[in-house]
């Protein structure tokens, strides 16, 4: 893993619920990037927790996801506590 963020724990979690949506609607990290205009490396740097994701762009994914982004952040949602 790369640089280590002072909330990590949380970009980690974030990556994952990013992935068990994606996965859920049978979208690609190809198809979010084309959605979202977000370069596809990005897309996988987030969900991999590497970068520090802004929330311009939570919402944006969010929103290409057919979700909210509090939905995004309710990691009590996701199969991965």
């Amino acid at each position: 893993m790369g640089k280590q963020y002072r909330d990590q724990e949380y970009l980690v979690k974030i990556g994952k619920r990013i992935v068990e949506i994606r996965d859920l609607r049978k979208i690609t990290q190809e198809k979010l990037a084309e959605l979202t205009e977000i370069d596809t490396r990005q897309i996988g740097r987030i969900e991999r927790a590497e970068t520090n994701v802004s929330i311009s762009s939570l919402k944006l994914i969010a929103d290409h996801l057919k979700i909210s982004v509090s939905d995004l952040l309710d990691f009590s949602k996701s199969i991965d506590k």
